[in-house]
Formats: C-alpha cells, sequence, structure tokens
C-alpha cells in the first residue's frame, strides 16, 4: 500500500505493509449489526468507528495469543496486530487518544477524571500511571473499557463503547480452548465484516477528498483480513 499524507485529517498515514494473504474477501457477514450511517460521510464519525475497531480486535487478539493454541487462529492474531496498529497509527496521531465521547484529545491537556465518571477520558500515560498504578491494557476507567492500541508510543489510547467492551467480556468468559476459539473467530468475521462495510462506505461518501484516498488504500487489507476471518469462522463453527 501507498504512504500517503492525510493533510485533511491532520495525520500521517503508516503504510500498510503486510502482504495480503487471500485475493478476495467472502461476501460481507454484516448480519444484525447497526447501519454505518454518519460515519460512512462525516470524517470525524469515520475515525472514530474505525478505531473503536481496531481497538477492540487489537485487544482481543491480544487474549487469542495468550489463550488459543490453533496455529490458524494464531496467525490470523498475529496479523490482526500487526494491520490494525498500522491503521492506527494512520487514523490517530502519536501523543493523541479517543475518549469515549469519540473526540481526540492531546495527552498533554491534563483533562481532570473522575473514577466515578461514565463517560470515562482518556488521560496522558503518566498521569494515569500516577492516578490509578495499573496498566491501562484491557482496563477499565470510569466504567470505560481503555484499549492502548501502541503501548511502546505515547497516546494512541481508544476508549470502548458498550457493544467493544461486552465483545471483550464474552471472550474472556470462553470456558474451554475450542470455545474461545469459536468465539474469538465468529467475533472477528462479524467485526472485519462491518470494518469492511464501513472502510467501503466512507471510500465512496467521505467528506474528505485525503481521507476517501486512505480508506481505498486500506480497502484490500480490510477486505484480505475479512476473507481470513470469514474463512477461519465457517471451519472453526464461529
Amino acid at each position: 500500500m501507498k504512504t500517503t499524507v492525510l493533510a485533511a485529517l491532520g495525520l500521517s498515514v503508516a503504510a500498510l505493509a503486510t502482504p495480503a494473504l487471500a485475493q478476495d474477501a467472502l461476501p460481507l457477514r454484516i448480519g444484525s449489526e447497526a447501519p454505518i450511517g454518519a460515519a460512512g460521510r462525516s470524517t470525524p464519525d469515520f475515525r472514530a468507528e474505525a478505531l473503536r475497531s481496531d481497538a477492540a480486535s487489537i485487544e482481543a487478539s491480544r487474549i487469542a495469543l495468550e489463550r488459543s493454541r490453533n496455529p490458524q487462529v494464531r496467525n490470523y492474531a498475529n496479523r490482526v496486530l500487526v494491520e490494525r496498529e498500522a491503521t492506527t497509527r494512520a487514523l490517530l496521531p502519536e501523543g493523541t487518544s479517543l475518549t469515549a465521547s469519540g473526540r481526540v484529545v492531546s495527552d498533554q491537556q491534563g483533562i481532570p477524571t473522575r473514577l466515578d465518571n461514565p463517560v470515562g477520558v482518556v488521560l496522558a500515560p503518566v498521569t494515569l500511571a500516577a492516578n490509578l498504578g495499573t496498566s491501562i491494557v484491557g482496563g477499565v476507567l470510569g466504567g470505560v473499557g481503555i484499549v492502548d492500541n501502541s503501548p511502546a508510543e505515547p497516546g494512541r489510547r481508544v476508549a470502548l463503547g458498550p457493544q467493544g467492551q461486552a465483545r471483550l467480556e464474552r471472550l474472556k468468559s470462553a470456558r474451554s480452548a475450542r470455545e474461545f476459539d469459536r468465539t474469538y473467530v465468529g467475533q472477528q468475521a462479524r467485526s472485519d465484516a462491518r470494518t469492511l462495510a464501513l472502510y467501503d462506505t466512507y471510500a465512496r461518501n467521505g467528506d474528505s477528498a485525503a481521507g476517501r484516498t486512505f480508506a481505498n488504500e486500506a480497502l484490500p487489507y480490510i477486505a484480505d483480513e475479512h476473507a481470513h476471518s470469514a474463512s477461519l469462522a465457517n471451519r472453526i463453527g464461529g
């Protein structure tokens, strides 16, 4: 994929360097997922939805690498980590994070956070470490799950919505290795289908020309990822 400067987004895109594993995506498995809505046109809405998708898939794949012993599942999980961390770097500048309301905020803003705040606010790593003394990956702040998409870099923390949180909780509650693998690949097949639809819709209708270029460049990788997860779900029974 070519490297693009997303001037209209105020971002620098990181090229997705992972080679494609499949040539054609399988039919979309969106099912009962909510329609794309404003995220198919509005750049801020698209960015928030794409980042939440990245964060949930990244955290789920980290869990998969801890719990799954299926080499096919582990191979897919590793691929997700590489590609979704790349799209996160493209959409979320270093040193910034995405709040529960979908706003991108600088880690230097020093926004105060109350642990009883049901909305939740992402703060700078230093502030969080000083206030909470806990790891932020997979943690909860004010009832909102926070995922650190790039642990080695400043910022790039994403507050998940209720659906993302529920998805991770279902995954963590799997009682056996087989149940875990089926839950993980089933969730990913549905999530990848929605993400593919999100990117495809925005690539055609987005209000930023540079953003549309980015979405079009990312589409083959998202489609390949979906083909991979859908195929796994069909084989494993997701």
